[in-house]
């Protein structure tokens, strides 16, 4: 459904709302501005529902106002660990980025992905550090992640292993 059908809808149903107010401002127009209200009241609350839950959601894991506010915090992606592709990523470079979720730091990191198999790729990539493993989380190290296989450039760093030494 293409976005502006339900702001037509809304935008009709607030014309028959309006129409409605005026329609039952008189005794002698009341028959006809009870149900002209009732129906705008319906096709406004329908058609802004109906935008706001597309706009929100957007059709995939990373679309939407919501998907791209979830990649800019760093909790977006969460879903891949475990069922995207596993590989490991060297940090050559990390950064703050002054976001901070639920307390807790996120940050900007620089990955040289290493698939196996395959050649490596750099990824900027933002995702909230666990503050117990700031001290371990430095350049030079290797973490274990999951790529979503459509996009490689879609992943998630999964703490639950730790970050070890590049050897």
């Amino acid at each position: 459904m293409a976005r502006n059908v339900p702001l037509a809808g809304a935008a009709a149903g607030l014309v028959l709302l309006i129409g409605g107010v005026y329609g039952m401002s008189s005794l002698s127009t009341m028959s006809w501005g009870v149900p002209v209200f009732i129906i705008g009241l319906f096709l406004l609350i329908t058609g802004v529902i109906v935008f706001t839950t597309g706009l929100a959601g957007g059709q995939g894991a990373s679309t939407g106002v919501l998907g791209r506010m979830k990649d800019f915090m760093g909790t977006g992606n969460q879903e891949l660990i475990g069922s995207g592709v596993p590989s490991r990523a060297l940090i050559t470079a990390m950064r703050d980025t002054g976001t901070t979720v639920n307390d807790q730091v996120v940050v900007a990191f620089d990955l040289q992905v290493q698939p196996s198999g395959a050649a490596p790729y750099p990824v900027s990539h933002r995702q909230i550090l666990p503050r117990l493993l700031m001290g371990a989380v430095l350049p030079g190290r290797v973490v274990q992640i999951w790529t979503d296989p459509a996009n490689p450039q879609r992943l998630a760093i999964d703490w639950s292993a730790l970050p070890a030494q590049n050897t």
